[in-house]
């Protein structure tokens, strides 16, 4: 038996980590007795991956144990149906036409990794990637997925690439080899779901990579020498990420109980191996990558016990603390003073709650009240200088205290004193239990076997739009307004509860008429949502809570919890566990998790009985923005690349990239047939946010006689921009008929400039741009961007008549605002541009 490992990355379009997340996943695999092949940027071509991921094939014997690794960017094309082709990108990708498409297919990996499972069952692949580009407003922040598809010389589609792999078919791949529901031979970890994001960010010790890869690979080091499944290592892994971005979930797939790089089933999740320190000391080996808190107990039995179930325990063990790599745990012998023998092995019996790290101000008159008032609490614990913490509290320059995340200050301060500690420790402890559930997921160990469909979406006038389950962008006003629907698609009754977890961190029951869950037989759907009254689909209002800070968008979850059997759910919203009912003893699995979150306090860990209820967990992530949307653009071009609008409204702000020269290179008119043989004119103008926030723009007017058929037009480089750029670099071009005398269109956007609407907009963002808070700064300018390019069309349409929207594109300083050439081909042209940077 031989090990290899297939490492690959192609550090494309921004990334700057992938080739440490190689070199971390050689060092990890190395120990392992891997035999690792490196394939890197730039010889991660198309056709280099394909050829090593052959020969990785044609190489390996039955016994023999594979990984395939990928770091780089992931892209994803949607059809007007909903399907969709998830595709790598390889270092060639921007060489791509439409011929030959150098992105590599779901279709084409898939049919790769069953050529390797055909040669061997023991097959690991690891993706660090994702197919959905949300944003980050964390400027360290890259997500590991394209912010749009199109490569330098030409724009994929879903159409254009599905008929690649047509040919492909035709041509002799074999399809026929890929099983119709996942491979049953290969574990599959990958960083997040088919809609939601990767990132890659500066690791604690300092070093660019992928948040997947460097939870994986320390998890890889730290358990070297440990029986311990695929699905124990993700959960672990999942934790950790989730420690930097709570909307990432890297997910395992296929046979997730095999113990790593095997075929055999790991051992039990909480046998643990014993180190003794002392008469009454130990250590749990491998127990912090398990999720073994400090509070945890322990059964501690015989090597050849199975569960702590299985005969009389030696003893009992609470963890006190932990450390790198194990728990340090007080051990209580029965009877006092036995051997305990090599192979002992420890069973969590009793789980304590998940505590979050908080940040405390170091020099401050409350700071020791703060420590003392947080380490009473269950789910709290003040953090260590060296640990990752997205929660911290605050002091102003008055002294007064703020509990503030990710996104910003949650509230106004607090006065220093007992009322306002006990207030910050409140807002915590809500925290808390919204981080705890938000982190909830199914028991992979006992899956749940019905199938569930769930789907949400906004809602206007009755009608629906469908919308991702994951990196959505909402806004809190009035005509905001959503749905929710689940549907049974198996053969036996399922129980369903939606929770909300809103932006100010309150938990909330939806299904609240229902607590133990909406009863949904076979077939049925369930819509939260619809009217009864009204018979129709009028959707559920979506507000900004009072109090709660404005100045940037933040995170709400909607968790969809599926369950085989009724589960109460209420205490969720409760200070406390309701009376009657099971006892804690004989609670499902679920609810003993859900009590934990609402109470901090511990819950029993044991095997699950047979008919212990089985449950899933679908979350639903979005941010949601205090702000009315930005102005929407009327103006319609053949070709429009924009970034989603929340990648564009949630990019960081004040990234520049000194001064930038735009150019039209190339404009060839193939087919004449909307203007004419006739004169025209191209018009162009260009948007950037500029020095200080405020935005500036310059417009330029070509002017072209007599144009026929085929004509190349002689742009000779002409510059439309030459300036600063900050954010984003906007561009809009168009083509028309020229008549005689009509002014160029600098011109007529200089005297449209007193239009109260134009003046608006563009004196809106200057007065924000200094003082106001991110999200109203984001509409802001995209809404002066809005309404030049609807003003520039309108002028147009008003002075030469009917106009061609050839060109439209927003390009953002994470991906470097476009810097080099771009070839496109319109509807009857074909249009060259570049950007470069100039001293």
């Amino acid at each position: 038996m031989t090990r290899k490992a297939l490492l690959i990355g192609a550090q494309t379009h921004g990334l700057s980590g992938v080739l440490n997340d190689v070199g971390a996943m050689e060092q990890a695999l190395t120990p392992r007795g891997f035999d690792v092949q490196r394939l890197v940027t730039p010889y991660a071509t198309r056709a280099g991956i394909l050829d090593a991921y052959e020969k990785l094939a044609a190489d390996a014997d039955a016994d023999d144990a594979l990984v395939v690794y990928y770091s780089g960017h992931g892209g994803r094309l949607r059809s007007p149906d909903g399907r969709d082709l998830q595709f790598i990108v390889p270092d060639d990708y921007a060489d791509s036409d439409e011929d030959d498409f150098r992105g590599i297919t779901d279709v084409e990996l898939s049919v790769l990794l069953a050529t390797l499972t055909e040669r061997t069952p023991n097959v690991t692949v690891i993706f660090d990637c994702c197919h959905a580009a949300h944003m980050s407003r964390q400027p360290d922040r890259r997500v590991k997925a394209l912010l749009r598809n199109a490569p330098a010389r030409w724009r994929p589609t879903y159409e254009s690439v599905e008929r690649q792999v047509r040919k492909l078919v035709a041509d002799g791949l074999p399809i026929d080899r890929r099983p119709l529901i996942g491979n049953p031979h290969a574990v599959r970890v990958v960083a997040c779901s088919p809609s939601g994001s990767s990132w890659e960010t500066v690791n604690r010790d300092g070093v660019e990579m992928g948040l997947l890869t460097d939870a994986l690979s320390r998890a890889l080091r730290e358990t070297d020498g440990l029986r311990i499944s695929w699905a124990a290592l993700v959960d672990a892994i999942r934790r950790e990420v989730q420690t930097f971005v709570a909307s990432q979930r890297p997910e395992v797939e296929g046979p997730s109980g095999r113990q790593l790089f095997e075929t055999d089933e790991a051992d039990a999740l909480d046998g643990l191996p014993v180190a003794v320190d002392g008469p009454d000391r130990i250590r749990l080996l491998g127990a912090p990558l398990l999720g073994v808190r400090t509070g945890d107990e322990f059964a501690i039995m015989r090597g050849d016990a199975t569960s702590s179930q299985d005969g009389p325990a030696m003893g009992t063990a609470v963890v006190t603390h932990l450390l790198p790599a194990a728990a340090a745990a007080q051990l209580r012998l029965t009877p006092p003073g036995q051997a305990v023998p090599a192979d002992a092995r420890a069973y969590r019996t009793s789980a304590a709650p998940p505590a979050l790290a908080v940040r405390l101000p170091s020099e401050h008159p409350v700071t020791a009240e703060l420590v003392e008032s947080i380490v009473r609490r269950p789910m709290l614990r003040p953090a260590e200088q060296d640990v990752e913490t997205t929660v911290e509290v605050t002091v102003d320059e008055q002294g007064g205290l703020a509990v503030r995340d990710e996104a910003g200050p949650l509230h106004l301060p607090y006065r220093p004193n007992a009322a306002g500690v006990g207030a910050v420790v409140a807002n915590l402890q809500r925290i808390a239990q919204a981080t705890a559930l938000r982190r909830l997921s199914g028991d992979p160990s006992r899956p749940l076997r019905q199938s569930v469909r769930t789907e949400w979406g906004r809602v206007r006038d009755g009608r629906e739009t469908p919308l991702a389950s994951s990196g959505e962008l909402l806004f809190a006003q009035a005509d905001e307004r959503i749905f929710f629907r689940v549907t049974n698609e198996g053969d036996r009754d399922v129980f369903v509860s939606l929770v909300d977890i809103g932006v100010s961190y309150r938990i909330t029951l939806l299904t609240h008429s229902d607590p133990s869950g909406v009863r949904l037989e076979p077939g049925a759907s369930y819509t939260y949502g619809w009217n009864e009254d009204r018979n129709e689909l009028t959707g559920v209002a979506v507000s900004w809570p009072d109090g709660i800070d404005m100045s940037a968008p933040r995170p709400e979850t909607v968790l969809v919890l599926v369950s085989d059997g009724p589960v109460d759910v209420s205490s969720l919203q409760r200070p406390g566990v309701r009376a009657g009912g099971r006892s804690a003893a004989t609670r499902s699995g679920l609810a003993r998790l859900l009590a934990q979150i609402a109470t901090g306090a511990t819950r029993e860990v044991g095997p699950a009985p047979a008919d212990q209820v089985r449950y899933a967990v679908q979350p639903i992530d979005f941010m949601l923005s205090p702000t009315p949307p930005p102005t929407a653009e009327r103006a319609v071009f053949l070709v429009d690349e924009r970034p989603a609008r929340p990648i564009r409204l949630l990019s960081p702000r004040g990234a520049s990239a000194g001064k930038l020269a735009v150019r039209i290179a190339e404009l060839v008119v193939h087919r004449n047939r909307a203007l004419g043989s006739a004169d025209i004119r191209v018009d162009a103008v260009v948007l950037t946010g500029g020095s200080g926030g405020q935005p500036v723009y310059r417009a330029e007017t070509m002017r072209f006689s007599n144009v026929r058929d085929g004509d190349r037009l002689p742009m000779d480089n002409v510059l439309i921009y030459h300036g600063p750029a900050e954010d984003f670099l906007d561009i809009a071009v168009w083509v028309s008929r020229d008549t005689t005398g009509s002014l160029a269109l600098s011109s007529l956007l200089e005297e449209r400039l007193t239009d109260p609407v134009v003046h608006g907009a563009v004196a809106e963002v200057a007065g924000l741009a200094m003082s106001a808070p991110h999200a109203a700064v984001a509409v802001a300018l995209m809404g002066a961007g809005a309404v030049l390019v609807n003003t520039a069309y309108e002028l147009l349409t008003g002075v030469v008549g009917p106009s061609v929207g050839l060109y439209r594109t927003s390009l953002l300083a994470q991906e470097q605002f476009g810097i080099g050439r771009h070839v496109r081909h319109p509807q009857d042209f074909s249009f060259t541009f570049c950007v470069d940077e100039v001293a």
